[in-house]
């Protein structure tokens, strides 16, 4: 409902009370409440089943009939219901529709005058009660002449005075186009073309990154594949060593197949993290969630890491706090933790601790290891989770600064996050948080 309708509406009930206030007999307040209300009820119920410029019409119609047909029967005495003539003709200009605003007002000339003839035969109405009516009901209908013409000045064009549209360009008229208008289609042209140059430049651009992309991916793949099998005969072939499958070595021998078996496990943890990572940035790395035991994980790691720890002379243990369970790919959960501990180890003096934890959290549960090693700066914080960045204490030791990345890689793809709080020579806790599983999955 459009502002004007509205407004009449509430004018008409205010006039309807005016009246009866007046003495007016409650059926003629109510017939003339009802000839007031029709116009502005049938336009609101009939939008968008035709043009606004027909809607109008239908209102201006009604409008001049009813009131027409008020001043007839009034023999006169409501002369100032002629005033409704007007909103009709008021009605049909709102629409814009100089034909229609024309066709309005030669109606509502009509009107008058059949109005003045009908009048002179008398009234079936109580002169006081016409009056009454009369004047309450022309009284709203000035009133609603007063707010459209409001609404239409304040309605501006856009090129108006005082108008912040920028100016029109100026038609090209003939054969002697306007310069100002030349110049600015020249300019635009120009713009045109600079924008379909780039983005041909961008796809180009986005096209030879993908293929770049598509060729490490491959790269990595190929190599970490080549690497694995003598990588798996090392490792073996050094447990069996340690492990004196074929009789005793000395003790130094002994010792040479422990670094040798630690060194493989090593290089195959920074393989498998190449391999991942280059998976995950080419979108083709897909975990498989489930319930897994985050404790469990854990436990598998940091009996793993046993042997590094122990010969670095690092305490590295599990903390006892009850199976905790999360939704997550175990795989993608043992490479985080095997990180995490392999991190923690790197940077933890002989002497120090290493504490692995799985604790239930608010939405999900945590994976948290913490060491009393050198720590990180904070400037050193912001960029330790992107790939091969390492801070300065990580240049001092071995690796390729791959560890956190994946990390941060594979803690998206579960929809969680890595937290790191630590601060340079207080050592260092790393958590990475597992949402609980999505509703409805």
């Amino acid at each position: 409902m459009t502002a004007p309708r509205a407004i009449w509406l509430g004018l008409a009930t205010l006039a309807a009370a005016w009246a009866a206030g007046l003495g007016v007999p409650i059926v003629l307040t109510a017939e003339a409440f009802g000839c007031a209300v029709v116009p502005p009820l049938i336009g609101t119920f009939m939008r968008g089943t035709t043009t606004p410029e027909r809607v109008a019409e239908i209102e201006s119609v009604l409008w001049i009939g009813l009131a027409t047909m008020g001043v007839a029967s009034t023999g006169g005495a409501a002369s100032p219901l002629i005033v409704l003539f007007a909103v009709g003709v008021a009605t049909a200009w709102a629409a814009g529709g100089l034909r229609l605003t024309m066709e309005a007002a030669a109606f509502s000339l009509l009107g008058l005058i059949f109005a003045a003839f009908a009048s002179a035969s008398g009234s079936w109405m109580d002169t006081g009660d016409a009056q009454a009516i009369g004047m309450a009901y022309g009284s709203c209908g000035l009133a609603l002449l007063g707010v459209m013409a409001v609404l239409a000045a304040s309605r501006q064009p856009a090129n108006a005075p005082g108008s912040q549209a920028s100016a029109p360009m100026k038609p090209v008229s003939g054969s002697n186009p306007d310069p100002e208008t030349v110049l600015r289609i020249k300019q635009l042209e120009t713009k045109a073309r600079a924008l379909e140059v780039a983005e041909q430049a961008a796809r180009k651009e986005i096209a030879a990154a993908n293929a770049r992309l598509e060729a490490r991916t491959t790269f990595f793949a190929q190599t970490s594949h080549e690497l694995r099998t003598p990588l798996n005969a090392i490792v073996g072939f050094a447990e069996m060593m340690r492990n004196a499958v074929f009789g005793p070595l000395p003790d130094r021998y002994q010792e040479y197949a422990g670094l040798i078996h630690e060194g493989g496990r090593n290089l195959s943890l920074i393989v498998d993290d190449v391999l991942d990572l280059a998976r995950v940035e080419a979108g083709r790395y897909e975990i498989v969630r489930d319930l897994v035991s985050l404790t469990d994980l854990a436990a598998e790691a940091v009996h793993f890491m046993k042997d590094e720890a122990t010969r670095k002379g690092v305490d590295l243990e599990l903390s006892n706090g009850g199976d905790v369970e999360a939704f997550a790919d175990s795989k993608a959960v043992r490479q985080i933790a095997l990180n995490l501990i392999s991190n923690a180890l790197k940077f933890t003096p002989s002497g120090g601790n290493v504490t692995v934890a799985a604790m239930d959290a608010p939405g999900g549960a945590l994976l948290v290891v913490s060491d009393t090693g050198a720590g990180i700066s904070p400037d050193e914080l912001k960029t330790l989770s992107r790939a091969f960045e390492q801070g300065e204490a990580g240049k001092r030791q071995k690796g390729a600064g791959l560890g956190l990345s994946v990390v941060r890689a594979f803690a998206d793809l579960h929809g969680g996050r890595l937290d790191i709080e630590s601060r340079e020579g207080g050592g260092s806790t790393i958590a990475v948080f597992f949402p609980a599983e999505p509703s409805g999955s």
